[in-house]
């Protein structure tokens, strides 16, 4: 039996992760390196690509995570810190346009949260905050069962709160490690894997800065839940013991007590929760 697939992808600051659902499943997936600071033409000329990569005859749509906000009825983006070419973009419209199938688009962490909420270390819980550390910092809320996006799909940007000298993003992603020390997160890692006390010491000082973060969405949100994606969430082991002892100010300690963090345990969290929120905003 053939079912019908969905293309997905997730958009990123530096790669695009594309894949084919089928059927509950990505089945097959691919990281793309991306210029995000190409212009326009070339951007949408590089999307296309990827979407070719895994656009088959049974494919019935395209979901895509974006890192930015987004009119989700409309599927235009706005103002994507990343990618300085898309200040207003109708990127549901260009695709619809080029495949002739139904186009769905959200925001990433959007998309990274429905998917842990659906089919990883969010999955049981009613109210899960996700939380992505990559280029940037940004968290996508589901409040019983359901997705809350705000009115302008931009609930959860806690990275441009303001913070000491400049504001979390710069403390709280990558960014954090190649401003304070210089050196990739990922390279930091492995030295602090190894023993190396100043880059363990490093990992010890991001999740300090992480806790501050967390104690806002708590005393926001009060999620059972906190699942932790992104590319610094492979060094969870290093700077989560940090967090917990930074969360020990935090005012409401029965919160602490009952409040739960995990890494992602899905590969593709992101794309397999575009597909999802595409084929519920088609029923």
């Amino acid at each position: 039996m053939s079912f019908p697939s969905i293309v997905t992808l997730d958009i990123g600051g530096t790669k695009i992760n594309a894949g084919r659902y089928v059927n509950g499943v990505i089945e097959d997936s691919r990281s793309f390196k991306f210029c995000a600071n190409a212009n326009l033409e070339n951007i949408e000329a590089f999307i296309i690509h990827c979407i070719d990569t895994f656009f088959i005859q049974n494919t019935i749509g395209i979901a895509i995570g974006v890192p930015c906000i987004v009119d989700t009825q409309l599927g235009v983006v706005y103002d994507a810190v990343n990618i300085p070419a898309w200040k207003k973009f109708d990127l549901k419209s260009r695709l619809e346009q080029h495949y002739k199938v139904e186009v769905y688009v959200n925001n990433d962490v959007n998309c990274f949260t429905a998917g842990e909420h659906k089919f990883g270390a969010g999955k049981g819980y009613n109210d899960i905050v996700g939380l992505c550390l990559g280029t940037g910092v940004g968290s996508g809320f589901i409040i019983q069962n359901q997705l809350y996006q705000g009115q302008n799909c931009s609930a959860g940007e806690v990275g441009e709160i303001s913070y000491l000298n400049s504001t979390i993003d710069d403390y709280c992603s990558g960014r954090f490690f190649e401003l304070q020390y210089g050196v990739n997160g990922a390279e930091l890692a492995l030295s602090a894997r190894a023993g190396d006390t100043h880059a363990i010491a490093a990992f010890e000082q991001f999740g300090q800065h992480l806790a501050h973060a967390i104690a806002h969405l708590l005393l926001i949100i009060d999620p059972q839940v906190i699942v932790i994606g992104g590319s610094v969430s492979h060094s969870f082991d290093l700077f989560i013991e940090a967090v917990w002892k930074g969360l020990k100010t935090f005012p409401y300690q029965k919160v602490i007590q009952n409040l739960t963090i995990s890494p992602s345990n899905q590969h593709d969290s992101a794309l397999l929760g575009a597909a999802h929120l595409h084929l519920a905003s088609s029923r």
